[in-house]
């Protein structure tokens, strides 16, 4: 009996170490897919040096890019973007295209305006892999109990750092209207942009508010026991080299989270390079990898229109195609842009003027970053020629003779050409007149191609397209025209509100 019990004890020891061998074995399994999905990933590609201190140069060619066509880009920008001061071009970690225009040059720092957004996300990054907060899911309310009371919006509690983040806190705003104006003048800007109306639940709708991005910097001092410049100077511009950025302030001493940052041509490819090595610089990571993909895949829709196109937000960062691959864009008003093309080891850098009161916009840019991509070596699909529509005689002389006064910036043709009863999204008959006046320098030269012509009633609905010897882009989809009196005249959806 006791031989029998021993086979028996050693069956089941054998039986249970095979069950822990097993358990081992899918622990051991499931832990390495964890840490594929979830953990750390490797770092980019080695790079042969690191700008830390400047820029190496190369030839375009040495890179696999087209000089040739570089060239056509610069000539794009001395004809359509005259305002430009500066365009970088950065290939494979080398400056390969560096030119200054106006009033630009390698020392000139330049107001970047909304490009601050992209570093204030940048530090958000740093501050949550450094402890100082503890996930984009903390709510508002944790950090400026004093501004959301009992009788706030109940919709106000639910605002957590992702809402700030992807422009979705719900607040009443208009970036360009009364609510900027009134919150800039104000003695203290956090409390101000908390106590903004409540218009959607958090997380709804897209509504680009740089007082939101300010909140962001708010949080940030908070959290770090410093200020968003020291920190932003010890923890991402020093490791980069950047020497000499400024900041400004809000009326209460805290640093504009939104806007106010300077930093030079040169400084913003660096943002760009760190950013297109996902977070790492010289061995050592800067802003954390799994921040920096967040940040910049399409976490909201942001803008779907006619003229703009289709843009995605991800946190601060504005998410569009170039030249058919997929990019990102830190994108300031009057043109100032740090635009990564990773799959093209590609990062442009520009400068505007930032004094004039109407800006040039995405369609005046867009065709630049395509041109910079189309230089880089390597087969792109072919695109089928746009084909026009045959259009009724009368819609043929309205579309001539508006796009001959568009070309010689004939205001009064302009004007009797918008219906007007325009008026679509707030877009009155004057506003798009004046944006259609003051911008009809940058693409006065462009073709205009109709390639799609429907008609119901008294209404046509029709797809108009720019094509000159620099690009094609869509310039009004489903744009109406309308009979008035007689006549053909243009009617809403042709400007952003």
């Amino acid at each position: 009996m006791s031989l029998i019990f021993r086979r028996k004890e050693e069956k089941m020891k054998i039986f249970n170490l095979s069950c822990k061998k097993l358990i081992f074995c899918i622990l051991t399994f499931s832990f390495l897919v964890f840490l594929t999905e979830n953990g750390p990933c490797e770092q980019p590609k080695e790079r042969e040096y690191w700008p830390t201190v400047g820029w190496k140069t190369s030839t375009p060619e040495m890179q696999g890019m087209d000089s040739v066509k570089l060239l056509i880009a610069d000539e794009f920008i001395q004809n359509r973007l005259p305002d430009t001061f500066s365009l970088l071009v950065v290939k494979n970690g080398y400056l390969v295209f560096e030119k200054y225009y106006s009033w630009g040059s390698p020392v000139k720092y330049a107001v970047v305006h909304s490009v601050t957004k992209s570093v204030t996300s940048a530090l958000i990054g740093i501050a949550l892999d450094r402890g100082y907060l503890n996930s984009v899911d903390q709510k508002l309310i944790e950090f400026f109990p004093e501004y959301i009371t009992i009788k706030s919006d109940s919709r106000k509690n639910e605002i957590s750092l992702k809402h700030l983040l992807t422009m979705s806190a719900g607040f009443r705003w208009n970036d360009r209207g009364p609510s900027m104006r009134n919150w800039y003048s104000s003695s203290d800007w956090i409390k101000t942009a908390i106590q903004l109306p409540q218009e959607n639940y958090p997380g709804e709708v897209f509504n680009y508010n740089s007082s939101t991005s300010h909140l962001l910097s708010g949080i940030l001092s908070k959290s770090i026991k410093t200020n968003t410049y020291d920190f932003a100077k010890k923890n991402l511009f020093e490791p980069l080299g950047i020497q000499s950025a400024y900041w400004h302030q809000d009326p209460q001493g805290n640093y504009i989270g939104g806007f106010g940052l300077g930093l030079s041509a040169r400084d913003l490819a660096k943002i760009g390079f760190l950013y297109l090595n996902n977070g790492y610089w010289n061995g050592q990571s800067i802003v954390p990898e799994q921040w920096v993909k967040e940040s910049t895949v399409q976490q909201i829709q942001a803008v779907s229109h006619p003229i703009y196109g289709t843009f995605w937000y991800g946190y601060q960062w504005w998410v569009k195609k170039v030249d058919g691959c997929n990019s990102y864009r830190a994108w300031g008003r009057r043109g100032q842009f740090i635009v990564v093309v990773p799959e093209l080891d590609l990062v442009i850098a520009v400068t505007s003027r930032v004094d004039l009161p109407h800006p040039p916009t995405s369609i005046h840019y867009s065709p630049l970053f395509d041109l910079v991509a189309a230089c880089v070596q390597r087969k792109r699909p072919t695109k089928e020629p746009l084909k026009s529509v045959e259009l009724p005689a009368d819609v043929k002389t309205f579309i001539a003779d508006y796009n001959q006064a568009r070309i010689n910036k004939d205001v009064a043709i302009m004007a009797d050409s918008i219906s007007d009863r325009f008026l679509h999204r707030g877009v009155t008959k004057q506003a798009a007149l004046s944006f259609l006046s003051e911008t009809s320098s940058y693409i006065s030269d462009a073709k205009i191609i109709i390639t799609k012509f429907v008609s119901e009633d008294h209404e046509v609905i029709i797809d108009v397209w720019l094509k000159d010897k620099y690009f094609e882009a869509p310039f009004m989809i489903g744009s109406k025209l309308i009979k008035e009196n007689g006549h053909w005249k243009w009617f809403g959806n042709q400007v952003l509100k």
